[in-house]
């Protein structure tokens, strides 16, 4: 038999040798894939759509208004105020009052004591008067000793403040303004005092402010502090729109 060739075999055999792999562009397993951008709207219909566009649109605009009656507000006297001024305050006020006293103080030197009464009248016909309610007391008693005192009990104070700037010696109002601050002022006064008996509504409220002069400092001697001062306001109607919930009928 006839012997093969080791060198024959050899050349025979496959070759096992492969390319090497080029991994350049295969990323590290913890590489982290980039996000791709989803439309938030996209599971809204064209009416949802519109919907929220058009308040996204009213919610600038109101911001965009509220703004410049603010600026308007506390600037000087120009163009805009001299047409519009009483627009821009009749809004402004009283939520949104400016005080910049912050910046240029003004020493208090009264102190306003605000008392309120209110008339009723009876399921027969008769009407009857309350006793006078301290409402600047029940102020004092939650501001006095609270570290973090609610701005609700600023209200009675801007209230009353705006009523004296909005009204003339003979307490009449002076335009809109004024009759919004008289609203403003029944509304407020009614939430803080007792409902009326059963079968009894509120039909009438008049407000009482006693005036008292801060005293000097002892050390400035030869001046002397005035007797207190009252002020009363006449008989305001009561509709029952003013009245808070307990006050109703």
């Amino acid at each position: 038999m006839r012997e093969r060739s080791p060198t024959a075999t050899a050349e025979r055999e496959p070759s096992y040798e492969h390319e090497p792999l080029d991994r350049s562009d295969v990323p590290p397993p913890d590489t982290p894939q980039p996000e791709v951008p989803r439309d938030h709207l996209a599971g809204f219909t064209r009416v949802q759509r519109f919907a929220a566009g058009t308040a996204t649109v009213l919610v600038a605009l109101a911001l965009v208004l509220h703004t410049a009656a603010t600026f308007f507000t506390v600037s000087p006297a120009n163009a805009v105020t001299n047409s519009h001024g009483d627009r821009i305050r009749a809004y402004m006020g009283p939520e949104f009052k400016q005080n910049w006293q912050l910046f240029s103080p003004d020493i208090t030197r009264t102190m306003d004591h605000v008392y309120v009464r209110s008339r009723l009248r009876a399921a027969d016909g008769s009407v009857s008067t309350t006793g006078w309610t301290d409402l600047t007391a029940v102020d004092l008693a939650e501001l006095r000793g609270n570290l973090v005192p609610s701005r609700l009990r600023l209200q009675l104070n801007n209230a009353w403040s705006a009523l004296g700037s909005s009204h003339d010696a003979e307490q009449r109002p002076l335009g809109q303004r004024g009759l919004d601050s008289e609203r403003y002022l029944k509304r407020l006064a009614l939430t803080r005092t007792p409902a009326p008996p059963p079968g009894s509504r509120t039909v009438g409220v008049q407000f009482r402010d006693i005036v008292t002069t801060v005293p000097a400092p002892p050390w400035q001697t030869g001046q002397t502090t005035p007797d207190p001062s009252v002020r009363t306001t006449p008989w305001w109607p009561v509709e029952q729109a003013d009245l808070a919930e307990g006050h109703r009928a």
